[in-house]
């Protein structure tokens, strides 16, 4: 296991088909997400630059979270049941 990964808010696991890498996209977007949300949280009004910009990053990861629901809608209904399942 990389350094990076081991030290990763999600559990990395690697998909071995294409809807199976998306699928773990998916999930590793929505934790992101989850984290971003409490980073947020934490800080409250006591450094509204910092929270800015969290909140800028925020928004691209819902919008990456969106972007990979919305594929595996189109592809494969099961991988999106999976996905929601493990959130």
């Amino acid at each position: 296991m990389s350094y990076l990964a081991g030290r990763s808010h999600s559990e990395y696991v690697e998909g071995k088909t294409l809807l199976e890498m998306i699928r773990e996209d998916l999930i590793a977007e929505r934790i992101a997400i989850e984290s971003y949300s409490e980073m947020v949280r934490f800080l409250g009004n006591d450094d509204p630059t910092t929270r800015r910009m969290l909140e800028e990053i925020l928004a691209d990861e819902e919008d990456h979270a969106n972007d990979l629901r919305t594929l595996l809608e189109a592809l494969g209904k099961d991988e999106l049941e999976k996905a929601d399942q493990r959130r």
